[in-house]
C-alpha cells in the first residue's frame, strides 16, 4: 500500500510538471480568479471589488438610482483612477471589456464578452429589456418616453452599432451615468475622442495628454451624451445629440444605431 500510494504521488508530480508552464502548478486559486468561473474572459478580486464598492459618488445627481444602477456608479468612478493599472484596458477595441470589468467589480458576472455585440446577446439571454431606439429624434425622445415612465436608469448599458457593418471596433458600448439639473445626460465608457480625430487640436472630453503620453490611446471617463427637454409636468418633448464627434455614440448619426439594455438586476429594482 505505501508502495501504491508513493507510485500515485510520483506520477501525479510528473502530470503536473509536464502540463503546466510557469508559474508552477499549485491548487490554490490566484486572487484575479475570485469570482471567475472556468469559461471566464474577466476577471477581478475580492480586494478590487471591496475598494471599488467604497467608491463615494456623493455629489452626482442621477434620473433614477437603483441600489445595483449605484454599484454600477461606484465601480465606473473607481475604473476612471484604477483603469490604467491594467495596460490591457485603456486600448483601442476594448470598449465590451471595460464594461465587462466594471460589471465584474458590481459584483455581476453574467455578462462578459470582448465584443459589442456579444455583449448585449449576453445581457439579452441573462434577461435585459433592450430598446433599439429610432435614429429620428422625434422617434427617439417618444421611445426614450416609454423607458421607465420617461426615466432612463443609471447603469444602464448604451451602445452604438454601426449600421453598415458588424466588423470590430464599428462599435462602442458604455453606461448610462449621471445627469444634470439641466437635462444632460452624461456616459462612461471608454472615450477614444483624441486630438488627432479633430486635426490635432484639442478639445473638451477628449483622452488626457497623460494617458497619451503612457501609450493609452482610450480611456475610461463621463462624456456628455444627449440633453433631454422636459415640459413642466416632466414629460419628455425632445432629445438634442451633445457629442456628434464621438460618432459611434451619437443616437442621430445615419452610420449608428444606439441601443439600450436595462439589466435584469435594474428591472427588478424600478419602480
Amino acid at each position: 500500500m505505501w508502495f501504491a500510494m508513493t507510485l500515485t504521488a510520483r506520477l501525479a508530480l510528473l502530470l503536473c510538471l509536464t502540463a503546466c508552464s510557469l508559474p508552477a502548478c499549485s491548487s490554490t486559486p490566484s486572487e484575479d480568479d475570485v469570482e471567475s468561473g472556468d469559461d471566464a474572459i474577466t476577471s477581478v478580486s475580492a480586494a478590487e471589488r471591496t475598494a471599488a464598492q467604497a467608491q463615494s459618488i456623493t455629489g452626482s445627481t442621477f434620473d433614477h438610482l437603483t441600489p445595483t444602477g449605484a454599484k454600477i456608479m461606484r465601480s465606473s468612478h473607481y475604473w476612471m483612477n484604477a483603469q490604467d493599472e491594467s495596460p490591457r484596458y485603456p486600448k483601442g477595441r476594448m470598449c465590451a471589456s471595460n464594461v465587462s470589468k466594471v460589471l465584474f467589480l458590481s459584483g455581476i458576472t453574467s455578462v462578459d464578452q470582448e465584443g459589442v455585440r456579444a455583449l448585449l446577446a449576453d445581457a439579452a439571454s441573462d434577461g435585459a429589456h433592450v430598446f433599439k431606439m429610432p435614429q429620428n429624434a422625434a422617434a427617439f425622445a417618444t421611445m426614450l418616453a416609454t423607458i421607465d415612465h420617461g426615466h432612463l436608469p443609471a447603469g444602464t448599458i448604451v451602445a452604438g452599432l454601426n449600421v453598415n457593418t458588424s466588423a470590430p471596433g464599428d462599435q462602442h458600448i458604455g453606461f448610462v451615468g449621471h445627469s444634470d439639473p439641466d437635462g444632460t445626460v452624461w456616459i462612461y465608457h471608454n472615450n477614444w475622442y483624441r486630438p488627432e480625430n479633430e486635426g490635432g487640436r484639442r478639445r473638451d472630453y477628449m483622452v488626457s495628454d497623460e494617458n497619451l503620453r503612457r501609450g493609452f490611446p482610450r480611456q475610461w471617463m463621463a462624456t456628455p451624451w444627449i440633453k433631454i427637454r422636459r415640459d413642466s409636468a416632466g414629460k419628455i418633448t425632445g432629445v438634442t445629440s451633445l457629442m456628434p464627434a464621438i460618432d459611434d455614440m451619437d443616437p442621430f448619426n445615419a452610420n449608428f444605431r444606439v441601443t439600450l439594455a436595462i439589466l435584469p438586476q435594474i428591472a427588478r429594482e424600478l419602480q
